[in-house]
């Protein structure tokens, strides 16, 4: 059974990874689903609106935008679909019809992303109030279910990468405030180092030779972050 699991691939995911081998938190993500198919499909399915929120996330944060842990599926897709800036030419201008007609196909996201989060919540391994003696989801329809994840994570991203250079957006700076809790984070860990005689800064040394890796773990930073916040919000709230 090990070997048919290891068979299964998410194209379009593999793809996104081959370009960016440095995605580590979706590469986790990615691994997992294939290694649980077909063995294990409600593990499967719990992975699928994990890798969709983290694609979200991604994106959001090499945008140069924030977003609240307690945000919604929903709030979150939002947000991510607002900040691709849909129909925008290399030359900045958009053209509203080819928006228009990009948003309805997206828009179609929605319902896979909603079937994604009941079939997830109904047969997942993390969905509550499930019976014990339930019966396990059908492989056909968890593999149904990882591809239209497969699919969606693919697009999410190549119209990311694709709209970059169209976008009128600042580009992150290491000197930005925003990223001065994560550099600290980072440098209080590693180095310095001395390279010919030549102090070099970890965080820095990591933006300007490997950007990748750096909004990989950017993104990690800022999801334990909220987590963090979300978790003592949470007990302040229940103290008399």
């Amino acid at each position: 059974m090990a070997a048919e699991a290891s068979s299964f691939r998410l194209i379009a995911c593999r793809e996104l990874m081959a370009n960016h081998p440095d995605s580590l938190v979706i590469r986790q993500q990615v691994e997992a689903v294939e290694e649980a198919l077909p063995d294990k499909p409600g593990i499967a399915v719990s992975f699928c609106r994990t890798l969709i929120e983290t694609t979200c996330k991604t994106i959001l944060v090499a945008r140069n935008h924030t977003y609240e842990n307690s945000w919604k599926a929903d709030r979150l897709w939002l947000e991510t679909k607002d900040a691709l800036h849909l129909g925008q030419h290399v030359n900045g201008q958009t053209d509203r019809r080819l928006h228009n007609a990009t948003e309805k196909i997206i828009s179609g996201f929605n319902s896979v992303f909603e079937g994604v989060i009941t079939i997830r919540n109904d047969h997942g391994t993390a969905s509550h109030g499930a019976e014990a003696y339930a019966p396990l989801l059908d492989i056909t329809y968890a593999e149904m279910l990882v591809r239209a994840t497969d699919a969606i994570v693919g697009l999410l991203f190549k119209l990311h990468l694709n709209a970059l250079g169209s976008t009128q957006e600042a580009p992150l700076r290491y000197e930005d405030e925003a990223l001065t809790g994560f550099n600290e984070w980072v440098d209080a860990d590693h180095g310095p180092f001395t390279v010919l005689e030549t102090p070099l800064i970890a965080s820095e040394a990591l933006f300007r030779t490997d950007n990748s890796a750096y909004l990989a773990a950017l993104t990690v930073f800022r999801q334990e972050q909220a987590a963090v916040e979300s978790n003592a919000a949470s007990v302040e709230g229940a103290q008399p």
